[in-house]
């Protein structure tokens, strides 16, 4: 019995035309007439639509799985199957990604909220822009950490279109600027909760505001991103932050006192920066600190591992180098 949607299939055809396939993973969608079986695919078991494309390597591959990567290109046709949930084509090698005219084919409210298109490989994928997300309306994951963005200059306006987004990894994207239109400072990312945007080239300092945009963030990674001046007053404001990692940077100054308000951090890393002058007291205040990283910077202090460790955080394992 054949349950896929005749409209559906098509729509997959159209996607594998793009594909390279050198070690035949795709060989199901050749030999099996219902794309319900086919590899990586799954439809709901009452409507027997698409509702996820799974293409993704495991995480922990080998050199002979890593040959198994798809190639060639990414059709965003993909995203007009009008019940899928979940899209994942990471850990492969594609380098082309076609936009058909997609906003104009979206016609239904999109379902997808999980979308990881994201390599840990050095490819030429690129992308001129992003304005194709703004249809995706339910997106809750965004991985597309891995391609060149360095010509979309507006990636934050791209993502506040994105109401119900809780997770955002963009390392590693060539990302060059955090604003061009003024007006995005009111904007609002109050459903974000993980923001990875490490290894980028900002070459700029820290808006004040942008914190302000992402009040509830739990895991923030600004880490290798070239950014200098000074660490914002306003990042205090992001009480909720369990994982902070600034590392190789080039800020400069002073760790805010206030820092110590920060109650629920559990892993801070400020090392490999250019920061000075004492370290503030109130760390001892983070009583939830498991790792700390200060090392590297210019500070005219020195912070006891032993004491911090026996007075401050007796049942933790805290690390300062």
């Amino acid at each position: 019995m054949v349950r896929c949607n005749e409209k559906d299939r098509e729509t997959l055809l159209i996607f594998k035309e793009g594909i390279i396939d050198r070690f035949g993973r795709l060989s199901t969608w050749a030999t099996e007439k219902d794309c319900c079986a086919w590899e990586g695919v799954s439809c709901d078991n009452i409507t027997n639509r698409v509702t996820k494309l799974d293409l993704k390597l495991p995480p922990y591959f080998d050199e002979h799985e890593q040959l198994k990567t798809l190639k060639g290109e990414i059709n965003k046709c993909i995203l007009e199957l009008e019940f899928l949930s979940y899209l994942d084509l990471s850990s492969n090698e594609f380098d082309v990604i076609s936009f058909t005219t997609i906003q104009h084919n979206i016609t239904h409210a999109s379902n997808l909220f999980y979308l990881d298109l994201s390599s840990p490989f050095r490819v030429t994928l690129h992308m001129d822009n992003l304005d194709w997300l703004s249809p995706l309306s339910s997106l809750k994951y965004l991985n597309l950490s891995g391609i060149d963005l360095h010509k979309v200059t507006n990636w934050l306006q791209a993502v506040n279109t994105l109401p119900s987004l809780l997770e955002l990894q963009l390392s590693d994207c060539k990302l060059n600027n955090f604003i061009i239109n003024p007006f995005i400072q009111y904007s609002n990312l109050s459903s974000l909760l993980t923001l990875d945007l490490s290894y980028n080239n900002f070459t700029s300092q820290l808006p004040n505001w942008f914190f302000n945009l992402t009040k509830d963030v739990t895991y923030l990674d600004l880490s290798s991103s070239k950014i200098h001046g000074e660490i914002p007053s306003s990042l205090l404001n992001l009480r909720n932050l369990r994982h902070l990692d600034l590392s190789r940077n080039q800020l400069k100054g002073s760790i805010p006192d206030g820092i110590g308000q920060l109650a629920h951090i559990q892993y801070l890393d400020l090392s490999l920066n250019l920061l000075s002058g004492s370290i503030p007291s109130t760390l001892q205040n983070l009583s939830s600190l498991y790792s700390l990283y200060i090392g590297s910077n210019n500070f005219t202090s020195e912070i006891s591992q032993v004491k911090y460790q026996k007075q401050h955080f007796p049942t933790s394992v805290v690390y300062v180098f």
